[in-house]
Parts: structure tokens; C-alpha cells; sequence
């Protein structure tokens, strides 16, 4: 068995403990003892809580991995570790990065180093989609890839505006690969492992939970060299994006709009914060006009 596979392996049962899989893989970075530990050893050396330690142990000397991984060939669903060559460059750099990301589709986009991510409210106004078919057309034009996160609202009107405008993007789930959600977003989980990417930190068993999709959005922030705010309330899970972005290092940019509409309270606050404020496509170019010459 792989270092690889023992990873998967762990992860499948622990993915939702990313610290105590973190102090794991810091004492044994190779997991060559990984079914060697007992479990009040899991729970002592790392600080697992004892029933929870007793339950991993449990599942993983009784749920081969050779099983695992053959139920997610059947599914079409591959993976890549945090160790691999295909490992997100931009997402590595982050101080939690996922140990595997599991994904359907072309994972040759994440290779490319221009992943920009577009995101917004859940219920955007009308002006939403006029102002993202309006920049998309000239990032698609330049090869950047756009990355969302398939929620409804600002995020399936990237997606949609992508490929409609035959560029390329990468979906980025709060769940398992078994899972579409919303269901109203059932045309571009169909739509985007043909010819674009799917991928989620979660095994693919893992249901849709509020909880999971703070964890996702890091990995919109993560992924990409920048983040397009569309719209944004001030208390939002793209102000969380955003965030995240922030402390990342990365360029963040905000469409401004009336000072009227809630939608737009988090583009303003963020750009008082230091966010750019964009008018179109041109405004993001620009900034990385060094970057795509390379």
C-alpha cells in the first residue's frame, strides 16, 4: 500500500478533524504506522476524543482501501493528495490546505496559474449577470479559468457565463461528489464533469451541511490569484470568501453599485478596506499584466 493510499485511507474517516489529521501526519509523515496505533493511542498522542478514536480504528481495519477506491472508480471520482505533482500550486500555500481533493472532470485546469474566482450573493439583483458576462469575455479571452462555487445566485451565474462564452471552470463543493446541491443547479453538476471541473475536500458520501461550506469557501480564496466580488451583503458567506482572500494574500476586487442596495454594502465596505474597485474587465488585467506575460 502507498503513502498515498494510507492518506486517502485516513482522510476518508477523519477529513472532519483537520487538526488532529494534521498531528498525525506531523509525527508520521509517511503514515507507515497508521494501523499500528491503538486507539487510546490515537487518543492520547493525538489528542483525539476516546470514542471518536475507537471509531476510527474501528473503520479502518474493517474497510479495506482497496474497496474504497474501487467504489470511486465505478464513480468516475479520482484524487489527488496533498503530496502530488497535481496538487493545486496556489492552494498549497495556504496554512490548511485539504490533504486530498477529490474532483471529476478535467483536473488539467488546475494546473494553469490563471484561476480567478467570481462569486456573490444568493439573490442577486438584475445587474449581477449583465456585469459578469460583461468582464468574463475578456478573462476568458486572456485563458483564465473561473472558479465558483456552484451555490445559487452570483456563483451559478459565473458558471453559466463561462460556458456559455466557451471559457473553462472549476466548481468547488460543500460536499460529497455524490451530491447536487442545489438542486436548481442540477444542469451544471451534469454540465461541468463533462468539460470543465468538479472537486470538494469531502469524501462522497458526505451530505450538504451549513458547516462544510465555510471549509469550502477557502478553497474558492485558495485556489485562485484573485477574487471578483459581483455582490455582496455585509454579513455574507462572500464576505467570508473574501476574507479569507485577504488573508491569503491575494487581489480582491469589488464591482460597485448604487449605495442604496444591500447587495452592494460589502463591495463598498470592501473597497474602503482596500479591495480594487473594478469597472471592468480591464481594471483586473491590469493588474496582472506582468503575471500573463509569463
Amino acid at each position: 500500500m502507498s503513502k498515498e493510499q494510507r492518506l486517502i485511507h485516513l482522510h476518508t474517516y477523519l477529513f472532519d478533524d483537520y487538526h488532529a489529521m494534521k498531528r498525525i501526519l506531523q509525527f508520521d509523515p509517511q503514515l507507515k504506522n497508521l494501523y499500528q496505533y491503538t486507539p487510546s493511542y490515537l487518543s492520547t498522542t493525538f489528542r483525539m476524543p476516546k470514542r471518536a478514536s475507537e471509531k476510527l480504528y474501528q473503520q479502518l481495519h474493517s474497510n479495506s482501501i482497496y474497496d474504497i477506491l474501487e467504489n470511486l472508480s465505478k464513480k468516475n471520482i479520482k484524487m489527488i493528495t496533498i503530496n502530488s505533482d497535481l496538487y493545486p500550486i496556489y492552494l498549497k500555500e495556504i496554512h490548511d490546505p485539504p490533504f486530498v481533493l477529490y474532483y471529476i472532470g478535467n483536473h488539467n485546469l488546475l494546473k494553469t496559474k490563471k484561476l480567478i474566482s467570481i462569486i456573490g450573493s444568493r439573490k442577486p439583483s438584475n445587474l449581477a449577470k449583465i456585469n459578469c458576462d460583461s468582464i468574463i469575455k475578456e478573462l476568458i479571452s486572456d485563458q483564465w479559468v473561473i472558479v465558483s462555487g456552484l451555490a445559487l445566485g452570483c456563483d451559478a451565474i459565473a458558471h453559466r457565463s463561462t460556458i456559455h462564452h466557451d471559457g473553462k471552470t472549476i466548481g468547488v463543493i460543500g460536499s460529497g461528489l455524490d451530491f447536487t446541491y442545489p438542486k436548481e443547479n442540477l444542469d451544471l453538476y451534469q454540465e461541468i464533469p463533462k468539460n470543465h471541473l468538479l472537486i470538494s475536500e469531502y469524501p462522497h458520501y458526505i451530505k450538504p451541511e451549513k458547516r462544510y461550506f465555510p471549509r469550502r469557501n477557502r478553497i474558492i480564496a485558495g485556489l485562485s490569484k484573485g477574487l471578483i466580488i459581483l455582490e455582496a451583503n455585509e454579513r455574507s458567506g462572500t464576505m467570508i470568501t473574501a476574507n479569507f482572500a485577504l488573508d491569503y494574500g491575494r487581489e480582491v476586487f469589488a464591482i460597485p453599485g448604487p449605495i442604496i442596495m444591500e447587495e452592494y454594502k460589502g463591495n463598498h465596505r470592501l473597497i474602503q478596506e482596500g479591495a480594487k474597485l473594478i469597472t471592468s474587465s480591464k481594471d483586473i488585467l491590469e493588474e496582472f499584466i506582468e503575471f500573463t506575460k509569463k
